[in-house]
């Protein structure tokens, strides 16, 4: 084959004012029967954009001031291994790091779900918790045994809210009004993950933006396209989009969007930053495998030049995460290239019967093994295949990328972060796909840099955290400005 295919590489007052404002440009008008009315010649508002080094930002947003005591809630727990119990976990200990010793502190609010058959269904009959004090010690054995924090383990405070189950949409939602669970005067910045999904059936209380000076939401999840593959979708979709859209505008001063694949929330308030980072036991990896890279390029047998093939791929069996795609692409590079390789493939999920099924029928190389925990594949895979473009940022991505393997994805928004590291190889279109498979199993991996590493660590997320969720001066002050003009306002859209 002459060609490896194209592998794209690229390297104010407060804000509580600020709200008062967009709320009084939002306001209906008598005579109109439309929530926004055409003005002519409409002041731009500023585009919300990350604090840079040494920038002035509004004092209450302040999120690196370590004497700031933070809270953190969210919509999942561990032992549930779903991203929005780990990441947020993660996320508040590594920002304890030097809070205590200026009066600063951290506290996580995790749902607890007080029905037995709820947690059975969520955590697993063998992961039974009488009260939260035990899933409470769960969570800090977990933080100091697995993710290696001893001292954020004892730092971080946890709070819990009454939560259950629901069983159709496999989410966890609060039994009360979770903002009358904390005084104000305890909290000086409040981070909301999923904004949205906390707020649907929020009891009737004080607003998140009302209590506390500021409050930033960060958005995980692509609701909208979750509700185009539901029945009534034609309807579902567009109010879904509204209703996240009018959640994140009402209860949040600033919003974070993890990816580009994201639509438009409130956009006078929005920014895309990749604020999740992973583990260091992935990042330990990826400096061994590079040692080794190093000291036998060629001869190493995983990681060589001339190493048998050793490709897999990890997440939730279902169709919607790339599975047919992924067969399609194989096949393809069986069919044009001569390219044909075994592919294990890990996770469980309700389409893993089907999946095998169609596998066998296109005589494709592919072994179902079931759940694994990635790090345990740290040192017996090279290259790692994701084709879904259903998430919006992919954690395992990130973890392959961690530890020092090829990663082959498609071009897509999700994606976007990942592109400027070496290892990543991008495709447009199947050619591009099996270009870049070739260049992967006839090279080694580049060994992981310094600065690579710490770019996918929890700190590097935390700075860029710190960076997104502060207002800086000059950006809430020409914000103030427009607001106040006569033909300052807020475009709304619905579709």
């Amino acid at each position: 084959m002459s060609q490896y295919g194209n592998a794209e590489r690229k390297i104010l007052p407060s804000s509580l004012s600020i709200d008062a404002q967009v709320e009084e440009n939002l306001k209906v008008d008598e005579n109109s029967q439309s929530i926004h009315k055409q003005k002519k010649d409409p002041i731009r508002l500023p585009v919300p954009s990350p604090r840079k080094d040494n920038e002035d930002v509004v004092p209450d947003t302040d999120i690196s001031d370590k004497s700031k005591r933070i809270l953190i809630v969210t919509t999942a727990a561990l032992p549930w291994m779903t991203g929005t119990a780990v990441n947020p976990v993660l996320r508040a200990a590594y920002m304890t790091h030097g809070r205590s010793e200026v009066g600063g502190s951290v506290t996580l609010m995790l749902p607890w779900l007080e029905r037995r058959q709820d947690q059975e269904a969520v955590y697993g009959s063998n992961r039974i918790f009488e009260d939260p004090e035990a899933q409470e010690t769960y969570i800090r054995e977990w933080l100091r045994d697995s993710a290696n924090l001893p001292v954020a383990s004892e730092e971080l405070k946890i709070k819990w809210y009454s939560a259950w189950q629901n069983k159709v949409e496999n989410s966890l939602y609060s039994m009360g009004d979770i903002t009358a669970l904390i005084p104000a005067e305890d909290v000086d910045i409040c981070i909301l993950e999923e904004p949205e999904h906390l707020n649907w059936y929020r009891a009737t209380g004080d607003s998140w933006t009302d209590k506390f000076k500021h409050v930033v939401g960060i958005i995980h999840t692509n609701y909208f396209v979750y509700a185009q593959d539901q029945p009534g979708a034609f309807v579902r979709a567009p109010a879904m989009r509204l209703l996240c859209s009018w959640m994140c505008r009402a209860h949040c001063h600033r919003i974070i969007k993890l990816s580009g694949t994201l639509g438009q929330f409130a956009p006078e308030k929005e920014l895309i930053e990749n604020v999740h980072g992973i583990r260091a036991s992935f990042l330990d990896a990826g400096k061994e495998v590079s040692k080794r890279i190093q000291a036998s390029p060629k001869d190493d047998p995983v990681f060589g030049d001339e190493a048998e093939s050793s490709v897999y791929f990890i997440g939730k069996m279902l169709w919607s995460k790339g599975l047919g795609s992924l067969m399609e692409l194989l096949k393809y590079a069986e069919e044009s290239a001569g390219i044909k390789i075994h592919v294990d493939m890990y996770g469980g999920g309700p389409d893993k019967n089907a999946a095998e099924a169609r596998a066998d029928s296109l005589d494709v190389d592919m072994v179902f093994h079931g759940p694994i925990d990635h790090p345990e594949l740290a040192f017996t895979h090279k290259i790692f295949i994701n084709p879904s473009t259903s998430e919006v940022l992919c954690t395992t991505v990130a973890e392959a990328l961690g530890m020092g393997k090829f990663v082959v994805i498609p071009s897509h928004p999700s994606n976007d972060f990942f592109t400027e590291f070496p290892n990543c190889l991008v495709y447009a279109n199947k050619e591009e796909f099996v270009g870049n498979l070739y260049y992967a199993l006839t090279h080694s991996p580049e060994p992981l840099t310094e600065e690579y590493s710490h770019a996918l660590s929890w700190e590097a997320a935390t700075q860029r955290l710190e960076a997104a969720g502060s207002i800086p001066i000059k950006e809430a002050e020409m914000m103030a400005d427009a607001l106040s003009s006569r033909n300052g306002g807020i475009e709304v859209h619905y579709v």
